[in-house]
């Protein structure tokens, strides 16, 4: 795995998830702790999910799972408290039973930096975790 650190190399169609960082989300140092970053990846996905028309629920209850089956993050600066930043979101690839999300987060000033990206392969299985085929209608949801 290796996340796109090029803006010019994201694939589209994408999603961008405006956050605040909190206080609670920094270390000692006054930095993001690094284990927010997929925490925020993970809500990029919710949001560019939900900006097709569904919910992470509504995709699970059409008997549809999505388990994160691996993850890469790539970090270049670091991001602060207060510190308005920017989580972009794509898909990268589809597989049969896959498929593969990536991310960008920008920073200031006006969501500019490329702070981190990152990227997350997930699986497509049944409730019961049994791998199943990527049904069409959930490609043609992210294709919009």
């Amino acid at each position: 795995m290796a996340p796109i650190v090029r803006p010019e190399d994201f694939p589209s169609p994408d999603s961008r998830l405006e956050l605040t960082v909190s206080y609670g989300e920094t270390d000692r140092m006054g930095y993001v702790y690094y284990g927010h970053y997929p925490h925020w990846f993970e809500r990029g996905r919710g949001h560019f999910i939900r900006e097709r028309g569904m919910s992470y629920g509504d995709v699970e209850a059409r008997g549809v799972w999505l388990p994160v089956r691996d993850l890469a993050v790539r970090y270049l600066r670091p991001a602060h408290y207060d510190d308005v930043v920017t989580v972009r979101t794509a898909i990268a690839a589809w597989g049969r039973a896959s498929v593969t999300f990536v991310y960008q987060v920008f920073g200031p000033p006006d969501a500019s930096m490329l702070l981190a990206a990152g990227e997350t392969l997930h699986a497509c299985t049944t409730p019961e975790g049994r791998p199943m085929a990527v049904p069409g209608w959930l490609r043609e949801l992210f294709a919009v």
